[in-house]
């Protein structure tokens, strides 16, 4: 028959176990405490992240505005509705067939041959990337309420132009005594 071997004494005290429980319960309700949170975090984060590009927006549209009446007026017209010597930027046509990048790329770099320089500094202009993107964001505001607009590519004069010859047509059809 075997003999039953002597048991030795527990490797750690009672005191340490009970110390460990502890921290060991510890930890979990902390683990708990930090789960709750990112759940609640993550029900609140998409109004927080709403609410910020609503602000963001607004601040770029008012900064827009500003940078677009002292650059961009003169040429393009008050609120972009068309000047003497550059397109109409704010028309239906314009604003529903271009990208907010198709629209930064011309800001920023210019268009070759045309009057319409460079803005941004990257390309030896006044103005930052970011500044860049407020004149975009302005521009984009406008489309809401843009008028409709099918030649808005013809600066004014050049609309004024390509109307003058057919004016004259007309009245070089027109008998003198129907004047």
């Amino acid at each position: 028959m075997p003999r039953e071997r002597p048991q030795p004494e527990p490797f750690e005290a009672s005191w340490l176990e009970r110390s460990l429980n502890r921290y060991l319960l510890a930890g979990l309700v902390f683990m708990a405490a930090l789960i709750a949170g990112f759940v609640s975090y993550e029900a609140r984060e998409p109004s927080l992240r709403a609410n910020a590009a609503r602000t963001q927006s607004a601040e770029y549209t008012k900064i827009g505005r500003q940078l677009f009446e002292a650059s961009c007026a003169e040429c393009h017209g008050e609120n972009a509705s068309g000047g003497g010597t550059a397109p109409t930027l704010n028309s239906k046509q314009f604003l529903a067939t271009t990208s907010d990048p198709q629209i930064h790329a011309p800001i920023a770099g210019g268009i070759s041959g045309t009057q319409m320089p460079t803005w941004s500094i990257d390309f030896g202009g006044t103005l930052t990337d970011e500044q860049v993107q407020q004149v975009v964001t302005y521009l984009r505001s406008l489309a809401p309420h843009a008028p409709s607009v099918p030649n808005w590519r013809q600066s004014g004069m050049a609309a004024e132009q390509a109307r003058a010859p057919r004016q004259a047509r007309r009245r070089a059809a027109t008998p003198r005594w129907c004047r």
